[in-house]
């Protein structure tokens, strides 16, 4: 037999310019309306970043540009108010999410792996919480605190809101689980793996993109709310940062730069978690497994 001592040559396959560009000559409708909503969607923040940095009359003088000098001492004034509250957001927030990741976790693997009697009217009884309006859990929630000699506390915030926020985490945890080859489960079954290995080698790292989701979600809930707090604290150092801006706004009435900057300094901490957290938060959301 003949031998070829000829080596294969590296081949790569390169997609031709002139088809990128038809491609997006055609979509150029689509790709400029999601432009324009994507300008619409940052000209708030863009707006409040820019008000952070004047003074009283510039902020009357020109509202939409930057004006010179800039007053970054508006920040100065405003953090040592606001600090104390973001701290408190902190608190309350951290236990909240690790609470609803965990509990939604558990029963959502559940629900998507066992099968037992009254599985599905279960799943659909605890469903129904998210359909009832938020305002009517106010007054059971606030008569069972009180009950526990709870109020002015962390776990009356906690609590409350990680029992808002898990049934919608077990639904979305269920739904992420039931799209998980049953193929990885069964292959580990095989080589001698416990229902608890399951869970911990094969659902809960398959399952980081529905926890992304899940924890920015919670993290948004529990960030904005403003009613909750609002009855179950008393004490204006316990309050988070909803509603220390609130109150921010309310003394500094006239002084709009730094109303704009305590803005800025609540919105920070979201901005930078989802700018590290976007790609996993759109996977949770599309379903997608990230391996």
């Amino acid at each position: 037999m003949l031998k070829s001592n000829a080596q294969p040559a590296n081949v790569s396959i390169e997609v031709p310019r002139h088809r990128t560009n038809r491609f997006i000559m055609r979509d150029w409708p689509i790709n400029l309306i999601l432009a324009f909503f994507a300008v619409i969607t940052y000209i708030p923040l863009m707006v409040v970043l820019v008000n952070s940095f004047k003074d009283t009359r510039q902020f009357f003088t020109q509202f939409w540009l930057p004006l010179w000098p800039l007053h970054p001492e508006n920040y100065g004034k405003s953090w040592p108010v606001i600090s104390e509250n973001l701290i408190n957001t902190v608190i309350y927030t951290a236990p909240t999410t690790l609470l609803v990741l965990v509990v939604s976790a558990l029963t959502g693997y559940a629900f998507a792996r066992y099968r037992f009697p009254g599985r599905e009217i279960l799943f659909f009884a605890i469903l129904m919480i998210i359909m009832l309006p938020g305002i009517l859990l106010v007054i059971p929630m606030f008569t069972q605190i009180v009950s526990w000699n709870w109020q002015n506390s962390v776990q009356a915030i906690v609590l409350p809101w990680a029992s808002v926020q898990i049934p919608f985490g077990m639904f979305l945890m269920r739904t992420f689980f039931e799209t998980l080859p049953v193929a990885y489960f069964e292959a580990a079954r095989i080589d001698g793996a416990s229902e608890l290995q399951l869970f911990n080698r094969i659902a809960l790292p398959l399952a980081l993109p529905a926890f992304a989701t899940l924890s920015i979600i919670t993290l948004l809930f529990a960030w904005n709310d403003i009613i909750w707090p609002l009855i179950a604290l008393f004490d204006n150092h316990k309050y988070p940062i909803s509603i220390g801006v609130l109150a921010f706004n309310t003394t500094t009435s006239t002084d709009y730069g730094a109303t704009f900057s305590a803005y800025v300094m609540a919105s920070l901490p979201l901005l930078i978690l989802f700018s590290f957290t976007a790609k996993r938060f759109m996977a949770g959301l599309s379903g997608g497994v990230s391996l």
